[in-house]
């Protein structure tokens, strides 16, 4: 994949968009804008219970390969080897000039930092741990929309209220986050705590992580990941394997109220919440999951992606299976442009069954009533990114 291309603004520009006050200039000091914008033409077979294909631009308001983004970072030098920095990150939907992130304004990040020889400490809404050590060895950053990423409903994607500590050591890194749950009287409730170790060198990259979510009720899901790339050549080989176990009921979304404190990780039964992989269940709920794939840059014009994604949900009174194999051919233009066909067949058995399309509401895991969709779907999309 090509780095992100970003053009620095003047510190002044920067400050009269992010401030009401005057603030002094400094000499180490800069502000840089950033982004992503992408859109795909979505083709989906099985998007309804009566088995309609719709064709839209973007799924869920995603392309394949990544979410347009615009962002601020700054950093500022404090002498001595430290540095401050901040992130301000919104997420928007392409083919209609909307919020993503349960419209936040800066839904994907918002975090200021100091760093230092002793790391780097980071207080505000992040990524979690989990997802960062997935995506780190993903063959395409765990991707955007629900057939690609549908993997973050048992990572979890972003903390509010988090302290992340991170600090390299040559290769090796090491990271640690802590999210306050902020309910008066439960200092359980809502929290999360994570912890990881990496090593990273000639586009090797090796991952192990463990992290702890709780709810509002202190209900918890424990998770743990390992995660290998490994580059041979043009070649690289992606593997990460994660397994998940959840309390009886366990929601972060209290009962469908709070989409923000910590998202993607529960859809709640509601009667206008329709049933999804990361539905609550009212047993234990375990999951097993692995991803397997390959990626072929056959010259700096062309890369070449395949993969598999498996997972096994397993509770009382219910089995069942969800499957994924995608292909995308990716032609780039230049390091920032790119032009791209994907490919994805999705199948889920037992008591996933009729996932795709489905319109039940009211759904818990486990509770007997049988999805009214179909058990496979197929996926086109061909798409345009652009960074800056």
């Amino acid at each position: 994949m090509t780095h992100i291309t970003r053009k620095t603004l003047p510190l002044a520009s920067a400050a009269l968009l992010l401030a009401t006050t005057a603030v002094p200039a400094f000499a180490q000091s800069s502000v840089t804008l950033y982004g992503v914008i992408e859109a795909a033409i979505v083709s989906q077979n099985h998007a309804s219970p009566t088995g309609g294909r719709v064709v839209s631009v973007n799924q869920a308001g995603e392309g394949f390969l990544s979410a347009s983004r615009f962002g601020l970072q700054g950093i500022e030098d404090l002498g001595g080897g430290t540095k401050a920095r901040f992130v301000l990150e919104n997420g928007f939907n392409s083919q209609a000039g909307t919020f993503d992130q349960q419209g936040q304004l800066f839904g994907r990040q918002a975090f200021v930092a100091l760093q230092g020889v002793w790391g780097e400490v980071a207080l505000g809404r992040q990524y979690t741990g989990a997802v960062v050590a997935i995506s780190m060895v993903d063959p395409i950053f765990i991707g955007a929309p629900p057939t690609n990423s549908w993997l973050v409903y048992l990572t979890g994607q972003r903390f509010n209220n988090a302290l992340t500590w991170t600090k390299k050591f040559g290769p090796f890194g090491m990271n640690l986050q802590y999210a306050l749950g902020g309910i008066a009287g439960q200092a359980s409730a809502r929290s999360s705590a994570s912890g990881g170790l990496s090593w990273e060198q000639d586009g090797n990259v090796f991952t192990g992580q463990l992290q702890q979510t709780h709810d509002s009720q202190s209900r918890s899901a424990k998770t743990w990941s390992l995660g290998a790339k490994v580059s041979y050549g043009q070649w690289k080989f992606h593997a990460d394997y994660l397994q998940s176990q959840r309390d009886p009921g366990f929601d972060v979304t209290n009962g469908g109220l709070d989409y923000a404190s910590i998202t993607n990780m529960s859809t709640a039964a509601t009667p206008t919440t329709v049933a999804a992989i990361g539905s609550v269940f009212s047993a234990a709920r375990r999951d097993q999951f692995f991803t397997l794939g390959t990626s072929y840059l056959l010259n700096p014009s062309w890369q070449f992606i395949v993969a598999y994604m498996q997972d096994n949900t397993s509770a009382v009174n219910f089995s069942g299976k969800r499957q994924t194999v995608y292909g995308v051919v990716d032609y780039f233009f230049s390091k920032r442009t790119d032009v791209y066909f994907a490919a994805a067949y999705e199948r889920v058995d037992g008591g996933w069954s009729g996932l795709f399309g489905t319109t039940t509401t009211n759904w818990t895991g486990g509770n007997g009533v049988k999805l009214n969709g179909y058990d496979n779907q197929m996926s086109y999309y061909v798409g345009l990114r652009h960074r800056f």
